[in-house]
């Protein structure tokens, strides 16, 4: 936990988090840098570390290959600035890079354009 508190979230949002998901108790000071160090490869400061750990605890719980397929995936879509995407939608870390793939087939599917899709998995309308 040592590694959340060095980011600025205090003890009283760790037990909340851990409220949340239990899970972070099992894990280690090692698990959680890599999780942390993953967000600051896309540009994550302190303040977005901090705001997307807090609002989703579950993405300390996340397998870094999946993160990686992830990032990977709305990289290659063109989604630029994952610091921003991320902190003003953290729930989007819990999803799979196939998931992002069913999404665009849906919407396309739909009648609406390739880059009509990514732009709302890039505001947080992913549902």
């Amino acid at each position: 936990m040592e590694e959340l508190l060095n980011i600025g979230i205090t003890e009283k949002e760790i037990k909340n988090m851990i409220e949340i998901n239990p899970n972070i108790k099992e894990l280690d000071n090692q698990e959680i840098l890599k999780n942390i160090l993953i967000l600051k490869n896309e540009g994550c400061n302190e303040t977005q570390l901090k705001n997307i750990i807090v609002s989703n605890p579950f993405y300390l719980s996340r397998s870094i290959d999946d993160l990686i397929h992830l990032i990977s995936k709305l990289n290659f879509l063109g989604i630029t600035n994952l610091n921003v995407t991320f902190d003003s939608n953290s729930w989007l870390l819990n999803k799979d890079s196939f998931e992002i793939d069913e999404f665009l087939e849906q919407k396309i599917n739909q009648g609406m354009s390739k880059e009509e899709a990514i732009d709302l998995i890039d505001s947080g309308m992913i549902d």
